[in-house]
C-alpha cells in the first residue's frame, strides 16, 4: 500500500516531469517571427530544445526628406538549446541560432521624381533605384533567454521568454541601378561619381550608429502541449 501512495505521489507531483510528460510541443511567435519549438525532457533540471522561426515582413514609409521606402525582412533560422530550470517555473536557455535576417530596401523617388542623398539631390533618371541590404557579422550566433514557463510536464501551458542573440554588428550596403561605383570604370558619369561619395558618407555613418547594436533582442511567447 504504502509504495502505491509513493507512486501516486510522484504521478501528482507538479515538478515531476517525468510523470506528466517528456516531450514538449510548442507554437508561438517572437522577434524572430512565427515558431515551432520540440522540447526533449533530460533531467529534472534540464530539457533540450530544438527549434524554428520564420519571418516575411514587409513595409513601406517615408523619411523627412520626402524619398519613399520599401522594405523586407525575411527570416530562416532553426536552432537549438538547452534549458536549465533551477525553478520549476523559471529557466534560463542557452544555444545556436543558424541563420540571420535577410534585410533589404528599395528606395523610390520623392514626388520631385529626386532622390535626396546626403545634402544633394540626384533624377532618378541619371541614377535609377537605390537598393540596400544589411548584412551581419555572424550567420550563426549564440544566444541566451531568460523565461518563464516549461515546455514539457505540465499538459497545456504558455511559456514566455526573453533574451538577445549575438549576430554583431549590421553594417549597410547602398547601390543603385545604374551606378555601380566602381572609380575604375571610366565611362562612369559625373552624376555617379558624386552620387557615390554621398552613398559612401550615407554608409559610413549609418554603419557607425550600428556598430553599438551587436545584440539582437530575442523575445518570444508560446502556447506548450507536454505528452
Amino acid at each position: 500500500m504504502r509504495y502505491f501512495v509513493l507512486l501516486l505521489a510522484i504521478w501528482l507531483a507538479p515538478l515531476s516531469v517525468a510523470a506528466q510528460g517528456r516531450n514538449g510541443i510548442t507554437l508561438g511567435a517572437g522577434s524572430l517571427g512565427i515558431e515551432a519549438i520540440y522540447t526533449r525532457n533530460l533531467t529534472q533540471h534540464f530539457d533540450l530544445v530544438l527549434g524554428y522561426s520564420a519571418l516575411d515582413y514587409n513595409d513601406d514609409f517615408t523619411d523627412d526628406d520626402g524619398n519613399q521606402f520599401f522594405a523586407s525582412a525575411t527570416i530562416e533560422a532553426p536552432r537549438i538549446g538547452l534549458q536549465f530550470f533551477p525553478l520549476s517555473f523559471l529557466n534560463m536557455e542557452v544555444g545556436m541560432v543558424f541563420g540571420a535576417p535577410d534585410l533589404s530596401m528599395a528606395a523610390r523617388p520623392n514626388e520631385d521624381d529626386e532622390f535626396e542623398i546626403g545634402a544633394n539631390s540626384y533624377a532618378s533618371s541619371e541614377i535609377g533605384f537605390l537598393t540596400g541590404t544589411v548584412g551581419f557579422e555572424n550567420e550563426n550566433a549564440p544566444y541566451v533567454l531568460l523565461g518563464i514557463g516549461r515546455n514539457v510536464g505540465g499538459g497545456l501551458g504558455l511559456s514566455l521568454s526573453i533574451g538577445a542573440i549575438q549576430y554583431g554588428a549590421p553594417s549597410v550596403d547602398l547601390r543603385t541601378q545604374d551606378c555601380n561605383f566602381s572609380f575604375s570604370n571610366l565611362q562612369l558619369s559625373a552624376a555617379c561619381v558624386a552620387l557615390a561619395a554621398d552613398v559612401e558618407a550615407e554608409e559610413r555613418d549609418a554603419n557607425d550608429e550600428l556598430d553599438e547594436f551587436e545584440l539582437w533582442p530575442f523575445a518570444r511567447i508560446g502556447l506548450t502541449y507536454s505528452f
